[in-house]
């Protein structure tokens, strides 16, 4: 009798290695201005955060937003306690925000994950690990 292999079985995940829209190349387009204005990779990646929690407040029905504006510069404050620039920060997700929904209003992908990955001194690559879930949003919002 031979022996089978076990599988490791992954529940509700779905990977898609051709997805129809990119979204890499959505935020690069939507962002990427904003995120230039990083000097380096480790400011790039603060600003790429940001506008990947933008992105994902302007998912959420409009009802929402607000509350989820209001719960990402609270998480801000608390994580920079030394730094003093929420208004600028609210401003900027507000802008990135409104861009979002006027570029691409009928795209609801929620972002999980992003990072910026150098290829050389002046340039990067955008990864990002997106998923169709949109419970997934309200859980990343429930979970902190």
């Amino acid at each position: 009798m031979k022996k089978r292999k076990k599988r490791k079985q992954t529940r509700n995940v779905l990977f898609n290695t051709s997805p129809k829209i990119r979204m890499s190349e959505l935020i690069s387009q939507y962002a990427s201005d904003y995120i230039n204005m990083g000097d380096n990779t480790e400011e790039r990646q603060s600003l790429l955060n940001g506008a990947c929690s933008a992105w994902n407040v302007a998912v959420l029905p409009e009802h929402l937003r607000e509350y989820a504006l209001r719960h990402n510069v609270e998480e801000y404050k608390r994580l920079n306690p030394a730094i003093d620039d929420s208004d600028n920060l609210i401003h900027d997700m507000q802008a990135l925000i409104t861009r979002k929904l006027e570029m691409f209003p009928d795209v609801k992908k929620v972002i999980v994950d992003a990072f910026v990955e150098p290829i050389n001194d002046t340039q990067y690559r955008i990864n990002i690990v997106s998923t169709d879930n949109p419970e997934q949003l309200q859980k990343m919002l429930t979970s902190t």
